[in-house]
């Protein structure tokens, strides 16, 4: 295989790769579209001065969502309680900043998602931030965690045509099925 090109072909000589990393391209660039825009928006309304205030009001919501008498039920470990202490004393502490990695990690998850570069993480990131958002009240985030879920299990189609894939073919790990076929 004298190219990248070549060897993506030969992955999709394999109809299911095909289909899965056609389909999980197209969806991870339109997501990954949709956290751009969502963090440029943020940046566009004051997000990005480091005064503070657009997040602490979500957080304190957060954090009064993770606890009785809203929270009920086990926590054996005490994540609620543990995670509602973070939030509340060290992210609603420093409200500049978390205000600004708000946008910064929206727009990184985006780009991530729409170069196909190490999809797994960039879902891992997206996850934390959506349960974050879920919590603190927005009822439209549980698409969004779906779709992370979706990703980081189907990882291998949905980097194929990407950064990530382009990488791996360069360290020899692409390219193999027509090896397997011929063997």
């Amino acid at each position: 295989m004298n190219s990248y090109i070549d060897a993506v072909k030969a992955e999709f000589k394999n109809g299911k790769t095909a289909v899965l990393a056609i389909i999980f391209t197209v969806a991870r660039i339109i997501y990954g579209l949709a956290w751009v825009e969502a963090g440029i928006e943020k940046a566009g309304t004051g997000w990005m001065n480091f005064a503070g205030g657009h997040s602490a009001k979500l957080i304190a919501g957060m954090a009064t969502n993770m606890l009785p008498p809203k929270a009920h039920g086990f926590d054996p470990l005490y994540i609620n309680k543990l995670w509602a202490w973070v939030a509340t004393n060290i992210f609603n502490g420093m409200p500049g900043v978390t205000d600004f990695l708000v946008v910064v990690c929206e727009i990184a998850v985006g780009i991530g998602m729409i170069l196909g570069f190490r999809l797994f993480w960039v879902a891992i990131v997206a996850l934390f931030l959506n349960v974050q958002f879920a919590v603190a009240g927005s009822a439209n985030n549980f698409g969004y965690i779906w779709t992370n879920i979706i990703i980081m299990n189907f990882t291998k189609y949905a980097e194929l045509i990407g950064v990530s894939g382009y990488f791996k073919f360069k360290k020899g790990q692409l390219g193999t099925s027509d090896k397997n076929i011929a063997a």
